[in-house]
């Protein structure tokens, strides 16, 4: 009897206590509004979660990089679309100064634009970045185009590199052009290639010697078409950028939607279980109370 009535107790016991922790746990999820706080919640459930949310950060790294790059792609076509603009009006220059009916004083005044223009396309491939840094000069940090003594416009501190940001698990997207390509690669046939401000320099010298431009006008086109198919690729970036874009935001929702699934305490359910288990628990401890206070003797009575 007294072996029985020990066991009664004890088990009593471990109920009322699994009931307490049972109400404890339902308390803590929906004050936190989660219901995996810790491994020992579910243990499957938490490691799942952390590679959830380690691929929601990484997802999070994946759409700074789009915002990055995509600023500077655009700081890139609108520069482009400046030098294109630029390389029009030289070609037009070019188209007027190559009239046979401009003196040599007229076409001298010509190619004060003309010079105008080609300071003005060194500053366009000069153009930097909210950093500082030169969107046409590879990894390098300073100035990539430089005037010599001579006149001439060189790439002397800019490199051949390109960068690249990283906007999906397997996906790039390069964002930033070397200055030798953009700017110094313009086809000539045969292989051969010359740089726009070799050509746009010829022209003014033709102008300012008082000479018809008519062949580098040729070349002025040339070097039009170059920047334009340049600046179509930086469209086609960003239609990778875009494309990228879309397929992160939905692989973001569908994580997002899984770590609420594994994680989020559904408040409804948890309120009516707390419910439950204090109802439980109350009606057990009511019955045990009352069982405790028969004595042996009532019992045998």
């Amino acid at each position: 009897m007294q072996i029985s009535t020990n066991s009664y107790f004890r088990q009593s016991t471990d109920n009322f206590q699994e009931l307490k922790t049972q109400a404890a746990k339902l308390q803590e999820q929906i004050a936190t509004g989660k219901k995996i706080n810790a491994a020992s919640d579910d243990p499957v459930a938490f490691s799942d979660l952390a590679l959830l949310k380690a691929r929601d950060v990484r997802l999070a790294q994946y759409k700074r990089n789009i915002d990055v790059a995509r600023q500077t792609l655009t700081l890139e076509d609108s520069s482009l679309q400046q030098a294109s603009n630029l390389l029009t009006r030289v070609k037009e220059l070019a188209i007027a100064g190559s009239n046979d009916s401009l003196s040599p004083g007229d076409r001298q005044l010509v190619a004060i634009e003309v010079k105008g223009l080609e300071d003005s396309l060194l500053q366009i491939a000069n153009t930097q970045d909210a950093n500082g840094l030169p969107v046409f000069g590879g990894f390098s940090s300073g100035r990539p185009f430089e005037r010599q003594v001579d006149g001439s416009i060189l790439y002397t501190r800019g490199d051949a590199n390109k960068t690249q940001q990283q906007v999906g698990d397997d996906a790039f997207v390069t964002v930033g052009f070397s200055g030798h390509e953009v700017f110094n690669r313009v086809p000539m046939g045969s292989g051969a290639s010359k740089s726009v401000f070799e050509i746009v320099k010829a022209i003014g010298d033709a102008l300012a010697d008082g000479k018809s431009p008519i062949t580098p006008n040729d070349d002025i086109a040339k070097a039009l078409d170059h920047i334009i198919s340049q600046q179509a690729e930086v469209g086609s970036r960003l239609s990778l950028l875009d494309n990228a874009e879309q397929k992160l935001e939905d692989n973001q929702t569908a994580t997002t939607a899984q770590i609420s699934a594994l994680q989020d305490t559904v408040i409804e359910k948890a309120v009516t279980e707390l419910q439950k288990k204090l109802t439980t628990l109350d009606a057990a401890q009511t019955s045990f109370v009352k069982i405790a206070q028969l004595s042996l003797f009532n019992y045998l009575r």
